[in-house]
């Protein structure tokens, strides 16, 4: 079967439609933050982050804000107007947001630290499988700082953490079960199956 000119020229048209990718405000500001054009970014993803809907884009727009601020990208480093970006997006479930809030919240870029806050931010990040964010909330359970020591949740955290890859997270359970702590009998082989995973 041959086709004519004319049908192999609507057969490309169709092709180019349905090949054709639809760009957002978002990918667009991801693309002009990729190529350092910041306040470009901020202006397509300020729209977004303003808006009454609610949507994971919006979300990801408000964390991006909130990275522009933290960075000071574009903008002046501004550590309060960063983690107000970060708590809106937070708000509509943006595990990222939360997990920089505990950063925020434990160092001192906000002028103080609060291990109570970090360990909420966290906490909430962590539930939803934030893999840096449960292994940070198991350090804070681990040693008490914010809370009552847990170490049977510590050890949980770490694990989740580590069967995800998290490096640090897979160390710490090497170290727990080499030198028996946090409750763990020592055991050189779970010791060693973990240091493997850290590396």
């Amino acid at each position: 079967m041959c086709l004519r000119p004319s049908q192999i020229i609507i057969l490309l048209m169709l092709y180019s439609i349905s090949s054709y990718t639809y760009s957002t405000p978002l990918q667009d500001g991801f693309d002009a933050y990729r190529a350092g054009r910041y306040k470009q970014a901020l202006k397509l993803w300020l729209p977004l982050a303003r808006s009454d809907n609610v949507s994971k884009e919006n979300a990801d727009a408000m964390f991006n804000i909130g990275l522009l601020y933290m960075k000071g990208q574009g903008v002046k480093q501004d550590y309060k107007l960063a983690k107000e970006w970060f708590k809106r997006a937070a708000f509509y479930g943006s595990a990222d947001a939360a997990y920089n809030l505990g950063v925020l919240y434990m160092g001192r870029k906000l002028g103080y630290p609060s291990k109570k806050d970090a360990l909420y931010w966290w906490t909430q990040a962590a539930e939803q499988g934030h893999t840096d964010s449960q292994y940070n909330l198991g350090v804070l359970l681990a040693f008490g700082h914010a809370t009552k020591a847990d170490p049977k949740a510590a050890l949980s955290w770490w694990y989740k953490a580590a069967v995800k890859g998290h490096k640090q997270a897979a160390q710490a359970l090497a170290e727990a079960y080499q030198k028996g702590l946090f409750g763990l009998k020592k055991d050189k082989k779970l010791a060693d199956y973990w240091r493997k995973r850290a590396q």
